[in-house]
Protein backbone atom coordinates (compact mmCIF):
# COMPACT_ATOMS: atom_id res chain seq x y z
CA UNK A 1 0.00 0.00 0.00
CA UNK A 2 1.35 3.44 -0.89
CA UNK A 3 1.95 6.29 1.51
CA UNK A 4 -0.97 8.18 -0.07
CA UNK A 5 -3.30 5.27 0.72
CA UNK A 6 -2.11 5.31 4.32
CA UNK A 7 -2.73 9.03 4.56
CA UNK A 8 -6.24 8.72 3.16
CA UNK A 9 -7.20 5.87 5.48
CA UNK A 10 -6.14 7.66 8.65
CA UNK A 11 -7.56 11.00 7.52
CA UNK A 12 -10.82 9.53 6.21
CA UNK A 13 -11.22 7.45 9.35
CA UNK A 14 -10.78 10.52 11.56
CA UNK A 15 -13.27 12.41 9.39
CA UNK A 16 -15.81 9.62 9.94
CA UNK A 17 -15.21 9.75 13.69
CA UNK A 18 -15.85 13.49 13.62
CA UNK A 19 -19.10 13.03 11.73
CA UNK A 20 -20.28 10.79 14.56
CA UNK A 21 -23.45 8.71 14.63
CA UNK A 22 -23.37 5.35 12.87
CA UNK A 23 -20.02 5.72 11.12
CA UNK A 24 -17.80 6.28 14.17
CA UNK A 25 -16.96 2.56 14.39
CA UNK A 26 -16.12 2.47 10.67
CA UNK A 27 -13.88 5.47 11.22
CA UNK A 28 -11.98 3.72 14.01
CA UNK A 29 -11.46 0.66 11.80
CA UNK A 30 -10.32 2.76 8.84
CA UNK A 31 -7.80 4.50 11.09
CA UNK A 32 -6.63 1.10 12.35
CA UNK A 33 -6.00 -0.03 8.77
CA UNK A 34 -4.00 3.09 8.02
CA UNK A 35 -2.02 2.83 11.25
CA UNK A 36 -1.25 -0.83 10.56
CA UNK A 37 0.13 -0.09 7.10
CA UNK A 38 2.16 2.91 8.31
CA UNK A 39 3.33 1.18 11.51
CA UNK A 40 7.07 1.39 10.81
CA UNK A 41 7.08 4.59 8.74
CA UNK A 42 9.44 7.18 10.32
CA UNK A 43 7.84 10.48 11.32
CA UNK A 44 9.51 13.51 12.85
CA UNK A 45 8.18 14.90 16.11
CA UNK A 46 9.13 18.15 17.80
CA UNK A 47 8.19 20.46 20.64
CA UNK A 48 9.54 23.70 22.02
CA UNK A 49 11.10 26.62 20.13
CA UNK A 50 14.55 28.02 19.52
CA UNK A 51 17.18 26.80 21.95
CA UNK A 52 14.50 24.86 23.83
CA UNK A 53 13.40 22.82 20.81
CA UNK A 54 13.45 19.06 21.26
CA UNK A 55 12.92 16.77 18.28
CA UNK A 56 13.43 13.26 17.05
CA UNK A 57 12.24 10.57 14.67
CA UNK A 58 9.89 7.82 15.74
CA UNK A 59 7.21 5.58 14.25
CA UNK A 60 3.59 4.92 15.11
CA UNK A 61 4.82 1.74 16.81
CA UNK A 62 6.63 3.94 19.36
CA UNK A 63 3.77 6.36 19.95
CA UNK A 64 2.55 5.04 23.30
CA UNK A 65 5.89 3.87 24.65
CA UNK A 66 7.07 6.31 27.32
CA UNK A 67 10.05 8.40 26.22
CA UNK A 68 12.60 9.05 28.95
CA UNK A 69 14.51 12.26 29.58
CA UNK A 70 18.24 12.14 30.42
CA UNK A 71 17.42 12.16 34.15
CA UNK A 72 15.14 9.14 33.74
CA UNK A 73 11.87 11.01 34.14
CA UNK A 74 9.04 10.43 31.68
CA UNK A 75 8.81 12.99 28.88
CA UNK A 76 5.22 14.24 29.20
CA UNK A 77 5.53 16.33 26.03
CA UNK A 78 6.37 13.41 23.75
CA UNK A 79 2.84 12.04 23.21
CA UNK A 80 1.31 15.47 22.40
CA UNK A 81 4.19 15.99 19.97
CA UNK A 82 3.43 12.63 18.34
CA UNK A 83 -0.23 13.58 17.88
CA UNK A 84 0.91 16.75 16.13
CA UNK A 85 3.27 14.67 14.00
CA UNK A 86 0.36 12.43 12.98
CA UNK A 87 -1.65 15.54 12.05
CA UNK A 88 1.20 16.85 9.89
CA UNK A 89 2.35 13.59 8.31
CA UNK A 90 -1.03 12.02 7.59
CA UNK A 91 -2.84 15.21 6.57
CA UNK A 92 -5.66 15.08 9.09
CA UNK A 93 -7.87 18.14 8.99
CA UNK A 94 -7.12 20.09 12.16
CA UNK A 95 -5.97 19.11 15.63
CA UNK A 96 -7.17 16.06 17.54
CA UNK A 97 -9.85 16.82 20.10
CA UNK A 98 -9.63 14.90 23.39
CA UNK A 99 -12.42 12.47 22.43
CA UNK A 100 -10.80 11.92 19.01
CA UNK A 101 -7.53 10.96 20.69
CA UNK A 102 -9.44 8.24 22.55
CA UNK A 103 -10.77 6.84 19.26
CA UNK A 104 -7.33 7.09 17.63
CA UNK A 105 -5.80 5.13 20.50
CA UNK A 106 -8.47 2.43 20.08
CA UNK A 107 -7.56 2.20 16.40
CA UNK A 108 -3.88 2.09 17.36
CA UNK A 109 -4.51 -0.81 19.79
CA UNK A 110 -6.25 -2.78 17.03
CA UNK A 111 -3.31 -2.22 14.67
CA UNK A 112 -0.78 -3.03 17.41
CA UNK A 113 -2.49 -6.35 18.16
CA UNK A 114 -2.38 -7.27 14.48
CA UNK A 115 1.33 -6.47 14.40
CA UNK A 116 1.70 -8.57 17.57
CA UNK A 117 0.43 -11.60 15.66
CA UNK A 118 -3.25 -11.64 16.62
CA UNK A 119 -5.22 -12.76 13.53
CA UNK A 120 -7.08 -9.48 13.05
CA UNK A 121 -8.78 -8.82 9.70
CA UNK A 122 -10.45 -5.69 8.36
CA UNK A 123 -13.69 -6.56 6.59
CA UNK A 124 -16.90 -5.11 5.18
CA UNK A 125 -19.86 -6.13 7.34
CA UNK A 126 -23.61 -5.80 6.90
CA UNK A 127 -25.52 -4.23 9.80
CA UNK A 128 -29.01 -2.95 10.44
CA UNK A 129 -29.16 0.76 11.28
CA UNK A 130 -32.52 2.42 11.96
CA UNK A 131 -34.30 -0.44 10.23
CA UNK A 132 -32.14 -0.25 7.11
CA UNK A 133 -29.29 -2.47 5.97
CA UNK A 134 -25.94 -0.72 5.84
CA UNK A 135 -22.36 -1.73 5.11
CA UNK A 136 -19.66 -0.77 7.59
CA UNK A 137 -15.96 -1.44 8.02
CA UNK A 138 -15.38 -3.84 10.90
CA UNK A 139 -12.76 -5.83 12.77
CA UNK A 140 -12.91 -9.62 12.42
CA UNK A 141 -11.14 -11.87 14.92
CA UNK A 142 -11.29 -15.56 15.86
CA UNK A 143 -13.94 -16.49 18.42
CA UNK A 144 -11.17 -17.33 20.90
CA UNK A 145 -10.17 -13.64 20.87
CA UNK A 146 -13.69 -12.20 20.92
CA UNK A 147 -15.09 -14.46 23.66
CA UNK A 148 -14.24 -16.51 26.71
CA UNK A 149 -15.22 -19.83 25.15
CA UNK A 150 -14.27 -22.27 27.93
CA UNK A 151 -13.85 -22.10 31.68
CA UNK A 152 -10.82 -23.37 33.59
CA UNK A 153 -12.21 -26.93 33.51
CA UNK A 154 -12.62 -26.84 29.73
CA UNK A 155 -16.42 -26.62 29.92
CA UNK A 156 -17.98 -24.37 27.25
CA UNK A 157 -19.29 -21.03 28.46
CA UNK A 158 -22.55 -19.55 27.17
CA UNK A 159 -20.63 -18.04 24.25
CA UNK A 160 -18.77 -21.31 23.69
CA UNK A 161 -22.04 -23.24 23.48
CA UNK A 162 -23.46 -20.83 20.90
CA UNK A 163 -20.35 -20.94 18.70
CA UNK A 164 -20.09 -24.73 19.06
CA UNK A 165 -23.74 -25.14 18.02
CA UNK A 166 -23.08 -22.98 14.96
CA UNK A 167 -20.04 -25.07 14.02
CA UNK A 168 -22.04 -28.29 14.39
CA UNK A 169 -24.73 -26.92 12.07
CA UNK A 170 -22.11 -26.13 9.47
CA UNK A 171 -20.57 -29.59 9.79
CA UNK A 172 -23.99 -31.18 9.41
CA UNK A 173 -24.68 -29.21 6.24
CA UNK A 174 -21.29 -30.26 4.90
CA UNK A 175 -22.11 -33.88 5.86
CA UNK A 176 -18.99 -34.13 7.99
CA UNK A 177 -19.24 -36.57 10.89
CA UNK A 178 -17.00 -38.11 13.52
CA UNK A 179 -15.16 -34.89 14.35
CA UNK A 180 -12.94 -35.40 17.38
CA UNK A 181 -13.29 -33.23 20.49
CA UNK A 182 -9.87 -31.73 19.79
CA UNK A 183 -10.79 -30.81 16.21
CA UNK A 184 -14.17 -29.49 17.34
CA UNK A 185 -12.54 -27.17 19.86
CA UNK A 186 -10.11 -25.93 17.22
CA UNK A 187 -12.97 -25.19 14.81
CA UNK A 188 -14.84 -23.34 17.55
CA UNK A 189 -11.83 -21.24 18.51
CA UNK A 190 -11.04 -20.36 14.87
CA UNK A 191 -14.60 -19.36 13.97
CA UNK A 192 -14.43 -15.80 12.59
CA UNK A 193 -16.43 -13.15 14.46
CA UNK A 194 -17.31 -9.75 12.99
CA UNK A 195 -17.14 -7.28 15.87
CA UNK A 196 -20.19 -5.17 15.08
CA UNK A 197 -22.01 -5.31 18.42
CA UNK A 198 -25.50 -6.64 18.97
CA UNK A 199 -26.29 -10.19 20.03
CA UNK A 200 -26.07 -13.61 18.42
CA UNK A 201 -28.38 -16.20 19.93
CA UNK A 202 -28.49 -14.12 23.10
CA UNK A 203 -24.70 -13.76 23.40
CA UNK A 204 -23.37 -10.16 23.24
CA UNK A 205 -20.98 -9.66 20.31
CA UNK A 206 -18.11 -7.22 20.87
CA UNK A 207 -18.42 -3.87 19.14
CA UNK A 208 -15.42 -1.90 17.87
CA UNK A 209 -14.93 -0.22 21.25
CA UNK A 210 -14.93 -3.43 23.29
CA UNK A 211 -12.76 -5.41 20.86
CA UNK A 212 -10.24 -2.55 20.93
CA UNK A 213 -10.08 -2.91 24.73
CA UNK A 214 -9.56 -6.67 24.38
CA UNK A 215 -6.83 -6.20 21.77
CA UNK A 216 -5.11 -3.56 23.93
CA UNK A 217 -4.11 -6.38 26.28
CA UNK A 218 -2.33 -8.11 23.39
CA UNK A 219 -0.54 -4.85 22.54
CA UNK A 220 0.62 -4.58 26.15
CA UNK A 221 1.88 -8.18 26.18
CA UNK A 222 3.81 -7.52 22.97
CA UNK A 223 5.53 -4.54 24.61
CA UNK A 224 4.05 -1.88 22.34
CA UNK A 225 2.74 0.04 25.35
CA UNK A 226 3.07 -0.28 29.13
CA UNK A 227 0.26 -1.58 31.33
CA UNK A 228 -1.87 1.02 33.04
CA UNK A 229 -0.61 1.90 36.47
CA UNK A 230 -3.00 2.78 39.26
CA UNK A 231 -3.59 6.51 39.22
CA UNK A 232 -5.31 6.57 42.64
CA UNK A 233 -2.30 6.09 44.89
CA UNK A 234 -1.65 7.83 48.21
CA UNK A 235 -0.02 11.28 47.94
CA UNK A 236 -1.03 11.38 44.29
CA UNK A 237 -3.51 13.51 42.39
CA UNK A 238 -5.49 10.29 42.05
CA UNK A 239 -6.70 10.80 45.64
CA UNK A 240 -8.02 14.24 44.75
CA UNK A 241 -9.65 12.84 41.62
CA UNK A 242 -11.49 10.18 43.62
CA UNK A 243 -12.76 12.79 46.11
CA UNK A 244 -13.80 15.14 43.32
CA UNK A 245 -15.55 12.31 41.45
CA UNK A 246 -17.61 11.49 44.55
CA UNK A 247 -18.68 15.14 44.81
CA UNK A 248 -19.59 15.33 41.12
CA UNK A 249 -21.62 12.13 41.27
CA UNK A 250 -23.52 13.51 44.23
CA UNK A 251 -24.22 16.79 42.39
CA UNK A 252 -25.28 15.02 39.20
CA UNK A 253 -27.64 12.63 40.95
CA UNK A 254 -31.18 13.42 39.80
CA UNK A 255 -33.67 13.57 42.64
CA UNK A 256 -36.02 15.93 44.40
CA UNK A 257 -33.57 18.81 44.09
CA UNK A 258 -32.91 18.46 40.35
CA UNK A 259 -34.57 21.85 39.70
CA UNK A 260 -31.90 23.59 41.77
CA UNK A 261 -29.48 23.54 38.83
CA UNK A 262 -30.80 24.55 35.43
CA UNK A 263 -28.75 23.00 32.61
CA UNK A 264 -27.67 26.23 30.96
CA UNK A 265 -25.56 26.27 27.80
CA UNK A 266 -22.52 27.21 29.88
CA UNK A 267 -22.98 24.31 32.31
CA UNK A 268 -23.58 21.89 29.44
CA UNK A 269 -20.41 23.10 27.69
CA UNK A 270 -18.36 22.70 30.86
CA UNK A 271 -19.72 19.20 31.51
CA UNK A 272 -18.82 18.17 27.97
CA UNK A 273 -15.28 19.49 28.50
CA UNK A 274 -15.02 17.43 31.70
CA UNK A 275 -16.41 14.33 29.93
CA UNK A 276 -13.87 14.66 27.12
CA UNK A 277 -11.01 15.20 29.58
CA UNK A 278 -12.05 12.10 31.56
CA UNK A 279 -12.26 10.05 28.36
CA UNK A 280 -8.76 11.15 27.35
CA UNK A 281 -7.37 10.46 30.85
CA UNK A 282 -8.85 6.96 31.01
CA UNK A 283 -8.20 6.11 27.37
Amino acid sequence: MTALANISLIAVGLSEVREGSEIVSSGVVHMAEGIYEAWRSPIRWTYGKGDNEVSGVASLADMFKPRRLPDGAADSKFLPAMYRAVEENFLTDGEFAAAEKVQFKRAWCIAAAKWAGVPVEFVDADVIRKGKRAKVRAVEVPASVAFELYNDQGVPTAAGKVVEADVKRQLKRAKKRNVSDEDMRKLVEETPVECIGGKYDGVPVPATTSIADILAEHAIKAGYMPPKASRATRNDKGVALVDLSDKMLKLLKVGEDEAEVALSNDIERKLKEVANAIAAFIG
